[in-house]
């Protein structure tokens, strides 16, 4: 029986060419879909669970009063985590951590020596209590001792290439040596440890004057505690108040634990953007596949009476329903696994190219997880059965005696059922190309904005404190290439996360602000383009002789200052105000302009560069970029530096503060590019179906002297009008999501009426595209042949 069941449902399949190609490529694409984001969510929601003691870890964070806002701090003194075991009966283990301080140059010999980025310093018990595995190495005596480095497998690669580094010696910032004790195993890309090598802590004080004074006064390391099972962690929490070491602003300071699973996610500090992502990718997910499956029934059921003479015949000649239910079942069922097994060839194909189109960092383990399987499983099964179970009922409670007298309607079956799948379908088509509209206008005036620096071709060349003596030199030369205007320095990495801060206390109103401090020479505000509110004296007559303090405007907001400062006493204890600068974003567009507090030096000072800086170059505006950075490394190379040429662009730094939206954005699009497959390929089922039972119809109207335009707005308008309802019910779905997302930027777009209009257009033009396709063919069919084929 089950063997008579599949032949009968392979030879459906080969007789309905089209409408299998459609069904099964629309269940395809959903199926594809909701897998590729399933891996993504399974990957999100299983940060950090590998570990041991996952469910007892926790990071410690201090949470203080600053002007009256909560001021949340990560980084904590190096005495706090071994005050706590001292102190702390209930914390069996203590873990601490710091992702590093920016790039470093390492280097093995003359010919292997890089920059390298998140170089890390951590505890010994990282490594045994957190479980990261070496392949190389011991890793209970990896971190213990100081000058020790431990490597990824990438990295070990890079500076030993196929030898075993492990006593090797590697010269860390050119003159620290540093011996290799182990490398890693492959690292999970779904943890919040993310680096590529690792130093014992007891190693930073002595890696030269600043490391060690970062040890010995910063707050900087993520403090882990593993605690005893039946800790109370509300109890504990209020223990650690008592622990009073580290900078004096957390003296006094709450303590939150926030469980290490739970940071990348569901964090207990800061918002819960990450959850509302992962929300609105998984009903994203669920859309894209009941679409899927409402073509396949939408298409099944519009073909129904196609088969009720077949229906009808076998219930004639004693047919059951529960045999008929089963068939029917049946091909579904075949439908259905044809589609997920493409679909799995699919996702295998692209996953490579999308990680790497989306920058999404994830790995392949997900798919060797019985969990993650268990739930392909169960979508293969639920589509199964979602997309046969009501064809099935459809097509056998048809009555014989009605099938052979003719009196069921092929054309009016399911009718109401379809076009309401149909406009399911376009709403979710025309809410989620409003939404792409929306977050392209967003992240179009993130880009555009005048943000009060001019980031227009200026690229940053990193200036190493062993060149501060060669720094003016080198600096003349690159003027003379460049143009006298040109250059500029400052000691910061503009639009990175090096960006220093400090908390100051207004003199009058004992206001705290946290303000944001640079050093930089008189051409940065011309190279940058940034204005004057009230300019230092003489600033256009001279060039920069002492040095001069200068604030933005926000901090005049802040203390209440009117008019010109400069004639006013100080509002900062011993900081005079030489002038007042317009605002200028450091930050990205969620929040406002930052106070800002800026040191101009003399040009000629070494000071600007004493302890590393940032070159400023603007490159002429049709130069060659490639040649213009080469012949920028020459003449940097000219000065036999010890640190390599590296550089950035301001605008691509800038535009990597939106990373987050950036990808958001590319995921929508991809979405919504899908969802109008899905949907157009629905439409271009419905209305094949739909010419080929009108056909004798279409025959007797061009007979009686119809023109093709009248045939084909005949066939057009239905579909039209359903998408034009469409339209009404996805407008103020999306402007409600829209605006929920936009509340994150102090500078949003106004959602305006154009972003509905063109949204709706584009999917009429789509819709029209796919209904005329079929229905000019219709009409151009001679009535001779259509008639004479009824």
């Amino acid at each position: 029986m089950l063997q008579n069941y599949l032949r009968i449902a392979l030879r459906q399949l080969w007789r309905n060419r089209l409408f299998s190609l459609l069904t099964i490529l629309g269940l395809t694409v959903g199926l594809a879909v909701s897998m590729f984001i399933a891996i993504y969510v399974w990957h999100e929601l299983h940060y950090d669970r590998f570990h041991p003691f996952a469910e007892r870890t926790y990071l410690t964070v201090a949470v203080s009063k600053f002007d009256g806002n909560d001021v949340t701090t990560y980084g904590l003194h190096e005495s706090f985590g071994p005050e706590i075991k001292r102190l702390l009966p209930e914390v069996e283990q203590v873990v601490r951590y710091t992702e590093g301080f920016g790039d470093v140059l390492l280097q093995s010999d003359a010919e292997h020596r890089f920059k390298q980025d998140k170089v890390g310093f951590a505890d010994s018990t990282l490594l045994t209590a957190l479980g990261f595995k070496l392949a190389e190495g011991d890793s209970r005596t990896a971190l213990s001792r100081p000058g020790q480095i431990v490597l990824t497998r990438a990295v070990a690669e890079r500076y030993f290439g196929d030898q075993n580094p492990v006593g090797r010696t590697l010269l860390y910032d050119k003159q620290y040596p540093l011996t290799v004790s182990g490398v890693f195993e492959e690292l999970p890309t779904n943890s919040v440890f993310q680096f590529n090598a690792l130093i014992s802590l007891p190693t930073l004080p002595s890696l030269g004057a600043n490391a060690k004074r970062i040890f010995e006064l910063s707050g900087f390391l993520e403090t882990y505690l593993i605690l005893r099972s039946g800790t109370s962690i509300k109890a504990l929490e209020k223990k650690l108040k008592s622990i009073s070491t580290g900078p004096k602003f957390l003296l006094g300071a709450n303590y939150i634990l926030d469980p290490l699973p739970d940071r990348h996610v569901d964090s207990r500090i800061g918002s819960s953007d990450a959850r509302k992502t992962l929300n609105i990718f998984l009903t994203i997910a669920l859309l894209i596949l009941v679409l899927a499956v409402i073509n396949y029934v939408s298409l099944t059921t519009s073909r129904a009476t196609k088969r009720a003479r077949e229906v009808g015949v076998r219930k004639t000649v004693g047919g059951q329903s529960g045999e008929l239910i089963r068939q029917f079942f049946l091909e579904s069922f075949l439908s259905t696994t044809l589609a997920f097994a493409l679909s799995l060839v699919l996702l295998q194909a692209l996953f490579p190219w999308t990680q790497n189109a989306l920058e999404l960092p994830l790995d392949n383990r997900v798919l060797s997880q019985p969990s993650y399987w268990l739930l392909l499983v169960l979508l293969w099964l639920g589509c199964s059965v979602l997309s046969g179970i009501y064809p099935a009922l459809l097509l056998s409670r048809f009555r014989p005696q009605e099938i052979l007298k003719g009196t069921v309607h092929s054309v009016n079956s399911g009718a109401g059922l379809r076009r309401i799948f149909t406009t399911i379908q376009f709403t979710a088509s025309v809410g989620l190309l409003i939404c792409s509209i929306v977050i392209y206008s967003q992240m179009r005036l993130m880009r555009t904005k005048n943000i009060g620096i001019n980031r227009d071709q200026i690229v940053s060349i990193r200036i190493d404190p062993e060149m501060a003596g060669r720094f003016p030199a080198l600096r003349d030369d690159v003027r003379q290439w460049a143009g006298e205007k040109n250059v500029a320095v400052t000691n910061t990495a503009l639009y990175t996360f090096n960006l220093m801060t400090y908390f100051m206390t207004v003199k009058e109103t004992k206001k705290e602000l946290m303000v944001n401090v640079l050093v930089g020479d008189q051409a940065f505000f011309d190279l940058l383009g940034i204005g004057w509110v009230h300019k230092p004296l003489a600033w256009d007559q001279k060039g920069v002789t002492k040095e001069l303090l200068v604030f933005n405007e926000t901090v005049m907001r802040e203390t209440g200052m009117k008019g010109n400062p400069i004639d006013q006493p100080d509002p900062f204890d011993g900081q005079p105000i030489d002038g007042i600068m317009t605002d200028f974003h450091l930050r990205s567009l969620h929040g406002e302009a930052s106070p800002v507090r800026m040191t101009i030096m003399s040009d000629t000072s070494r000071a600007l560069v004493a302890n590393g800086g940032q070159m400023l170059v603007k490159l002429p505006s049709l130069t060659d970029v490639p040649d213009a950075l080469s012949q920028l490394e020459k003449i940097y190379n000219r000065f036999q530096p010890q640190y390599p040429f590296d550089y950035y662009f301001l605008d691509d730094a800038y535009n990597q503060l939106y990373q987050k939206e950036i990808r958001t954005a590319r995921l929508i699009n991809g979405f919504t590019a899908l969802t109008l497959l899905v949907a157009a390929l629905g439409l271009l089922g419905l209305i094949t179906f739909t010419v080929e039972t009108r056909t004798k119809e279409i025959g007797i109207r061009k007979v009686l002297g119809a023109s093709i335009e009248s045939v084909v707005l005949l066939l057009s308008k239905d579909f039209i009008l359903l998408i034009l309802i469409a339209i009404i019910f996805a407008s103020p779905l999306a402007w409600y999501f829209m605006n929920q997302w936009l509340e994150g930027f102090a500078y949003k777009v106004d959602i305006a009426w154009w972003m509905y209009a063109g949204a709706g257009l584009l999917v009429i033009v789509i819709a029209l595209l796919t209904v005329s396709f079929q229905s000019v063919k219709a009409a151009l069919m001679n009535p001779v042949k259509s008639l004479r084929s009824e």
